[in-house]
């Protein structure tokens, strides 16, 4: 893992009151991980809704959270500003296998937040809540389906 300001592409990994499913800046869709596990995410579509992520929410239901879908290959970086819940961090290779894992990152209590980059090339980034690759077996190489 790399932290630091070389990067290509900042969300804000959290989503502000108002912005949620139903929205025309969100779709839904479903993430299968290889232990058969489904999860129900919400896909950002615009760079307004990217921006927003998972803010200023107070917690993630089980088995929920947000697939950022990237139009090309990159290294993406994501820091936790305006979160307010720890989040594990699934970075995805252009076949939907992991690639990186950042597990229990927590919530930015202070300016200036920390930035989360890995320097492996991904086209997804998984949100779900803390602990939960642990809980349901993900590892470095497995292959979710979306």
């Amino acid at each position: 893992m790399r932290v630091g300001a070389t990067t290509v592409f900042f969300l804000l990994v959290a989503a502000s009151p108002g912005v949620g499913a139903g929205t025309p800046e969100l779709d839904r869709g479903t993430v299968t991980l290889p232990n058969g596990a489904v999860y129900s995410v919400e896909i950002p579509r615009t760079p307004e809704a990217r921006e927003q992520g998972l803010m200023f929410r107070k917690n993630l239901p089980p088995r929920t959270g947000m697939l950022f879908v990237f139009d090309t290959t990159g290294r993406y970086a994501f820091w936790m500003k305006n979160c307010l819940i720890p989040l594990d961090l699934v970075w995805l290779d252009e076949s939907k296998r992991v690639v990186a894992i950042l597990p229990d990152t927590p919530p930015c209590k202070a300016d200036p937040c920390p930035i989360y980059q890995f320097d492996v090339p991904a086209r997804y980034v998984l949100e779900i809540a803390a602990g939960a690759a642990k809980r349901e077996g993900l590892a470095l190489g497995h292959a979710l389906k979306f």
